[in-house]
């Protein structure tokens, strides 16, 4: 078996779900993932890492549950 994993938009989830399950049952095996976290670029979370990085010795870091808590909300 191959694995794939697809980002569908909302607009035609329903329709490829509707393809997907006329297929035969025992030839596929579809694991929906709800993924939660914000995905960001790879360059992006560069920058971000590095800002932090740079602000540890100005003394401006957040706190960790402020930081989390900041991400969570992003």
């Amino acid at each position: 078996m191959h694995t794939i994993r697809l980002n569908i938009h909302d607009t035609i989830y329903d329709k490829l779900m509707g393809l997907l399950e006329i297929l035969p049952k025992d030839k596929l095996e579809i694991v929906e993932e709800h993924n939660t976290y914000p995905a960001i670029s790879l360059d992006e979370a560069k920058q971000k890492v590095e800002r932090a990085i740079n602000n540890i010795a100005n003394n401006e870091g957040l706190n960790l549950n402020t930081a989390i808590d900041k991400v969570m909300k992003s």
